[in-house]
């Protein structure tokens, strides 16, 4: 397996608690994320342990995602791992660093592919989908939390 690790950031104009408090609540990433559906699976404040379920599409079709909060350290950082209905597990989380009157947000994906996939996902899927998605995700992010 080829372990690759993508990272994004954005600068947005909104202070770090208020950042973390909307980023750590899973429930409201459908807001940003274009054709995202996340639904509370336990109870409870978010924390270490809690887990959702997320349905987006991808590629026209429906994937569902097991998320489950692997670390929670307000207002700086959550983590999470997500798991698709075949078991393929990928890594994900947010870091929040405070910039005066803004907050820089770090974005980090972590997957682990065979080495064919990883190539392309390199050479095409990235390029072309994954990070221009993200991108925009981002934005949306931030046009939410100045508006």
């Amino acid at each position: 397996m080829t372990h690759l690790v993508f990272n994004y950031e954005i600068s947005i104009n909104a202070d770090q608690q208020k950042v973390f408090d909307y980023v750590s609540d899973f429930t409201k990433h459908g807001e940003w994320t274009d054709g995202l559906r996340m639904e509370a699976v336990s109870d409870g404040p978010v924390a270490v342990g809690s887990e959702y379920k997320s349905i987006g599409k991808q590629m026209g079709k429906d994937i569902q995602n097991d998320v489950k909060i692997t670390a929670y350290n307000a207002p700086s950082r959550i983590s999470f791992l997500a798991t698709d209905a075949k078991g393929f597990p990928f890594h994900g989380g947010i870091t929040l660093e405070p910039q005066g009157d803004h907050t820089l947000l770090k974005r980090h994906v972590e997957v682990d592919l065979n080495p064919v996939m990883a190539i392309m996902f390199k050479a095409l899927i990235g390029p072309l989908v994954a990070h221009p998605s993200m991108n925009k995700t981002l934005r949306n992010l931030k046009a939410q939390l100045e508006s």
